[in-house]
């Protein structure tokens, strides 16, 4: 393999370009040396037309001849053909026309499978483990990565991600660092309920920026999994915060425990009239009697959050058009499960779409979207809603 690389002249160059571009992207931010990267997940999985730079490199790209060392992963695709309403299919349609050909791109660099399209790769099979150098831009797989499995990457620019993806390296600064990944906030949740993960998380990154926070008093409620995947998501969305840690919770804080929190760290107080104001401000004080659509699932659902749904509707059914996103390999999966059944006895329908592609239709404006996501809450109009509130306000008897 390495006599093919030495005599391929095209190839040999682009791999040179790739690595002076990438030493010069990690200078900028401090970085004095390369490290080994086990994993890449691609941020701009949307095939929008007037995106000609990016096609550009991705072309040069395959037409060297080179694919990634490292499991390869996308971000869900924009758009699902069925169920959405006609006008934004019509409309989606031309804007991510070019994505037959991103898909086909991103085959020919190693995509793990047709398939990987999702912003949870973890679900999928490219999940890192504890300590391991990964590139990954997409800010609530960042944030995951980095804090419930304890592997290390920045939020990197798009693109910069696939260079590392195919030259097995990557800078070595910002999260990558030890003393980077220090706590500098304090926060301690004094709820006496179990707060949601959407409305904690955004009010954290909303007063920490991109600071690291140390979390205690949730270790009581015994978060699962999925709910820090949500919680890490409204950090990285109301801030930009790319590591968090939480005592008992997340892989680091379990290691190492409040030797994490920095000396000259700050102190944010989570109490029940804080947590209520940052739900009037998520809901950006509108109310809907009555949704266009209903959107679940961003970041994208786990098989245990689709089922755990499936049991707080067991015996209600939605009235409007209501969507469950996850992973196409786990859509499938479910679709292949008792649960499917009590999922469209509920009136759900299940999708792969990442709905802020979605929302970025010019037209979808039109639309009442109401979300539990405090992540689409932030970037789109769609209006947030608790889980609790959703059903009671949008589900009848069945």
């Amino acid at each position: 393999m390495a006599e093919k690389y030495m005599t391929n002249d095209g190839k040999n160059k682009t791999m040179e370009k790739l690595k002076t571009t990438l030493e010069a992207y990690g200078k900028t931010y401090g970085a004095n040396r390369m490290l080994p990267c086990k994993s890449c997940h691609f941020v701009t999985s949307c095939g929008l037309r007037f995106l000609d730079s990016m096609f550009s490199i991705l072309h040069q790209l395959v037409d060297s001849g080179l694919t990634c060392k490292v499991p390869l992963t996308a971000n869900p695709r924009p758009l699902d053909t069925r169920n959405y309403p006609f006008m934004e299919r019509i409309l989606g349609g031309f804007l991510y026309s070019r994505q037959r050909e991103l898909e086909n791109l991103l085959l020919r660099l190693g995509l793990i499978d047709p398939d990987a399209f999702t912003c949870t790769p973890y679900y999928i099979g490219n999940k890192p483990s504890y300590g391991d150098i990964i590139a990954w831009a997409e800010s609530s797989a960042v944030i995951y990565a980095n804090s419930v499995l304890g592997a290390r990457t920045n939020r990197n620019s798009s693109i910069i991600e696939i260079f590392s993806g195919i030259l097995g390296e990557t800078p070595e600064f910002g999260l990558l660092l030890d003393e980077n990944r220090k706590a500098t906030w304090l926060v301690e949740v004094k709820t006496p309920s179990k707060p949601d993960p959407f409305i904690l998380g955004s009010l954290i990154g909303k007063t920490v920026g991109e600071d690291v926070p140390y979390i205690v008093g949730l270790e009581k409620w015994e978060l699962k999994e999925y709910e820090l995947k949500d919680l890490g998501s409204a950090m990285a969305s109301w801030g930009a915060v790319g590591l968090f840690h939480a005592g008992e919770l997340t892989a680091e804080a379990r290691e190492e425990g409040p030797r994490l929190i920095r000396d000259d760290h700050k102190h944010l107080v989570v109490d029940d009239a804080k947590l209520k104001k940052m739900e009037q401000e998520m809901t950006k004080g509108q109310t809907i009697e009555k949704p266009d659509l209903i959107v679940i699932g961003c970041p994208h659902l786990s098989r245990e959050q689709i089922h755990s749904w499936v049991t707080k509707l067991e015996d209600r059914r939605f009235n409007v058009r209501t969507f469950m996103l996850a992973a196409p390999r786990i859509v499938s999966e479910i679709k292949n499960s008792k649960d499917y059944d009590r999922l469209k006895e509920a009136g759900v329908r299940l999708s792969s779409i990442c709905p802020l592609m979605f929302t970025n239709i010019p037209t979808s404006r039109r639309l009442n979207i109401a979300t539990t996501s405090g992540k689409l809450a932030y970037y789109s109009h769609a209006v947030f809603f608790r889980e609790d509130t959703l059903i009671e306000n949008f589900t009848v008897k069945r």
